[in-house]
């Protein structure tokens, strides 16, 4: 038995209306709450993290133990633990409350794959992060042989991107200017 077109359709139509929108739902919370201390437009990252540039973003959102958004994850998502709990050391806004309405977008965004296209899954997302757990911080060695501690972010073209541990800060590195080792662990990191 088949239903009827119109319940077909009022079910469709239920089911993506209750999906959370980025650009409608998420973008404007974090613009009216975040990007004062994190975003490109201001010119700031305050811990490494930047809101308003989505490529940036991404970097953030992953199935990972570093992740700061884990997709479909919302109690494992540090991002979201310091913008419920107002007696984290880090509580987010730092000087606000997110309404409970604001919180329950963002829990029901990350929940639904944290992506910004309106898709319910992390599928996009995980393209661009990692796909495996690596450590926060690594040993990288240029070519002088002198030695960087940071943390993988991705490659970029002819440079690999790290975090610095001391403020989280991403810096573009030639992998050119690392050791040839260093450039092959780069490599393996940003692999499959």
């Amino acid at each position: 038995m088949s239903l009827p077109r119109t319940v077909l359709i009022l079910c469709i139509l239920s089911i993506t209306a209750s999906a959370v929108d980025f650009k409608k739902d998420i973008q404007p919370i974090l613009e009216k709450n975040c990007y004062e201390c994190h975003s490109e437009k201001k010119k700031k990252r305050k811990g490494g993290f930047v809101f308003d540039e989505l490529e940036t973003f991404k970097l953030d959102i992953a199935d990972n133990d570093v992740a700061q958004i884990r997709p479909g994850k919302p109690a494992e998502s540090h991002f979201l633990e310091v913008i419920v709990d107002p007696n984290h050391d880090r509580h987010m806004p730092p000087d606000d409350q997110l309404s409970s309405g604001d919180i329950k977008k963002l829990t029901d965004w990350i929940k639904e794959g944290a992506t910004f296209d309106g898709r319910t899954s992390s599928t996009a997302v995980a393209d661009v992060a990692p796909k495996r757990t690596l450590p926060p911080i690594m040993s990288w060695t240029n070519a002088e042989g002198k030695t960087i501690k940071a943390g993988f972010v991705r490659l970029d073209g002819a440079n690999v991107v790290l975090r610095l541990p001391a403020n989280a800060a991403e810096v573009a590195y030639p992998l050119a200017k690392l050791s040839e080792a260093s450039q092959k662990l780069a490599r393996d990191c940003a692999a499959p």
